[in-house]
Order: C-alpha cells, then sequence, then structure tokens
C-alpha cells in the first residue's frame, strides 16, 4: 500500500535542509526565510521566452574560448543559508570566476544576473523578488513582461536597485557585465513561433 505525499502549500514552515530534502516535484517552490512559496505552472509563453533569451545567452558564451559566464534554467538557488532562503529563476547568470557557486544540483551562492518573467503573481517578482535580490547582492535583476513586451533592467547600487530604461521591441538589450551581449528584443517578443498569450 502507498501512501501520497501531502500537497506542499505556500505558507508552510519549513527549514532550508528540509527543503532540499523535497527534491524534484511536480510544483515549482521556493523557501523564503523559512516560508514555502508555490509557484504558479508557467505557460507555453513564458517557457519560449525563457528559451529564446538565454539563447542569446547561450551564443554569446559559446564565442569565447574560456566562457565568461555560465547559465542556468529554473535551477534552485540558495541565496542565504541563514536566513534561508532558496529561488528558482527563470534564469541565473555566473560570471567567470566565481565557478565555485555553480554546485552540481543548486547553486550556492548570489547570481550576476537573474532574469524573471512575470507571470500571473506580477507582484512576487516586482515587489517582493525585487527586495530580496537587492539584498542577496544580485548585481543586475531583468524583468520581462509578457503581457506589455517590455523588459525592465534594474542594477544595484549602494544595496538598492536602479531602474535603467524600459524597454520595448524596438531596443536591443545589454549589459556591461558581459561586454558584446546584445540581445535584439524584436527578435524575442515577436518571434514568428511565439505561442498565443493567455488574455
Amino acid at each position: 500500500m502507498t501512501t501520497s505525499k501531502p500537497k506542499l502549500r505556500t505558507g508552510t514552515r519549513m527549514s532550508l535542509d528540509e527543503f532540499l530534502a523535497l527534491g524534484e516535484t511536480d510544483e515549482r517552490l521556493e523557501l523564503f526565510d523559512g516560508v514555502l512559496y508555490v509557484m504558479s505552472t508557467p505557460t507555453k509563453d513564458h517557457q519560449f521566452l525563457m528559451r529564446w533569451i538565454a539563447r542569446y545567452f547561450d551564443d554569446h558564451i559559446d564565442a569565447f574560448e574560456i566562457p565568461p559566464a555560465e547559465i542556468h534554467l529554473d535551477i534552485t538557488t540558495i541565496l542565504s543559508a541563514e536566513l534561508p532562503r532558496a529561488v528558482e529563476p527563470d534564469i541565473v547568470v555566473i560570471l567567470a570566476g566565481r565557478d565555485n557557486i555553480g554546485g552540481t544540483i543548486h547553486v550556492e551562492g548570489v547570481p550576476d544576473i537573474v532574469v524573471e518573467i512575470l507571470s500571473s503573481d506580477r507582484n512576487h517578482d516586482l515587489v517582493f523578488k525585487r527586495r530580496i535580490y537587492a539584498e542577496a547582492g544580485v548585481r543586475e535583476y531583468w524583468i520581462f513582461d509578457p503581457v506589455n513586451d517590455t523588459v525592465l533592467p534594474l542594477e544595484l547600487h549602494d544595496g538598492e536597485y536602479v531602474e535603467r530604461p524600459t524597454l520595448t521591441a524596438a531596443d536591443t538589450l545589454a549589459t556591461p557585465l558581459l561586454p558584446g551581449l546584445s540581445i535584439p528584443l524584436v527578435d524575442i517578443f515577436h518571434h514568428r513561433r511565439r505561442p498565443p498569450r493567455e488574455e
């Protein structure tokens, strides 16, 4: 006789060790100061945008004999073991020379760039995660808005994020952290194979 695991719920309290012991689950989970957060299932559009953004990072990194960074998608990232805080960003970028935080299963440290694509709980990424990433010391936080086809790039200065101009499909996204990286947003937002968006 087998017993099913109890359904995980937002608001459940647990330690970081208990959170990591959950392993692979059907849900996408994050931990904030010992409190569980169950994320919504990503849409096809969300997954499409994530893959295409990552492709530009991959193409840029592959052009170098010695890669200037490593990139991970949907990976548990332990921002703080003490608080405890573990998130699952859409994309994390770790610059060369910081390979010690990469880990084999999780990212155990603070990435240099985090990319989030807004989901149904927009406040979670726009307000809550903005504070969490700033407190952790993530140098750049890019927020992609698939409803309005915009990107809000944030740069960390003196512990707080400063907003660069909001970008549209007519713009190109770049960062001083990876010189030469250029992401023409029209190729992402107006891609001919982009799935229909929910109304």
